[in-house]
């Protein structure tokens, strides 16, 4: 149990995925209508879209983790998120999630891929969401501002 909650924890309806996003808190409840119930057997990165009208778009990637943190990878996500954009609308953004099995606070490692694709993001000029982590009993923000605007 998180904090004393004595509830399950209970992820919104699907349908919501697409609502609106309007603030990290708005992000963060996207994320957990698309993932569902929490516990993950892998290491998973999650990428979406979020097109100008602030909306996912109904695409969505996972590309399989390493337990080290990689920057051949971050960057090979980067630049595959750049040729997906060429073919959204002008103003789309690229939402990114980490998955992973486990408990605890958020770890170095979870930062260290959150700082490896904001540096690749950079590098490719594509324009990221803040980006999250969740494990087994929780849905955490990592970075809080979104990059590239």
């Amino acid at each position: 149990m998180l904090g004393g909650m004595t509830h399950p924890y209970r992820p919104p309806p699907i349908e919501t995925a697409t609502d609106p996003i309007h603030s990290p808190a708005d992000m963060g409840q996207r994320w957990r209508a698309l993932m569902g119930e929490l516990g993950f057997d892998l290491r998973l990165l999650w990428v979406g879209f979020v097109g100008p009208d602030r909306r996912m778009i109904k695409a969505l990637s996972q590309v399989e983790l390493r337990a080290t943190a990689d920057a051949g990878l971050a960057d090979e996500v980067m630049a595959g998120c750049r040729d997906v954009l060429a073919d959204f609308p002008d103003g789309t953004t690229v939402a990114l999630l980490l998955t992973r099995p486990g408990v605890g606070p958020v770890s170095r490692l979870d930062r260290q891929w959150a700082e490896l694709l904001t540096a690749a993001a950079r590098e490719h000029d594509v324009v990221i969401e803040p980006i999250f982590r969740a494990h087994d009993e929780s849905l955490d923000l990592l970075q809080q501002v979104a990059v590239g605007r």
